[in-house]
């Protein structure tokens, strides 16, 4: 609970859409970034999934939200990404 409550505030303070779940996961809909962060998540090991390729999913990834070092990896991520943080 405590990996999805993290994943919802960074979405919000970085504009970005989701999909509040009741399992162990959140869809996160990074849109046209999405390219610009499978890149970055590719090079890392983080519990994410691309799903663009799925119907009503374009742009989306599922995020699993489990380990709270884990999350706060990914949150990183989407934050040097999106936000230029390095």
């Amino acid at each position: 609970n405590e990996s999805k409550r993290m994943l919802y505030e960074a979405c919000y303070r970085l504009g970005l859409s989701y999909t509040k779940s009741a399992a162990n996961f959140v869809l996160v809909r990074a849109g046209a970034r999405v390219d610009a962060l499978d890149a970055v998540i590719a090079q890392r090991d983080l519990n994410v999934r691309n799903r663009s390729s799925e119907p009503g999913c374009a742009g989306a990834f599922r995020v699993g939200a489990g380990l709270v070092e884990h999350t706060k990896r990914f949150i990183t991520v989407m934050e040097e990404v999106l936000c230029g943080v390095a």
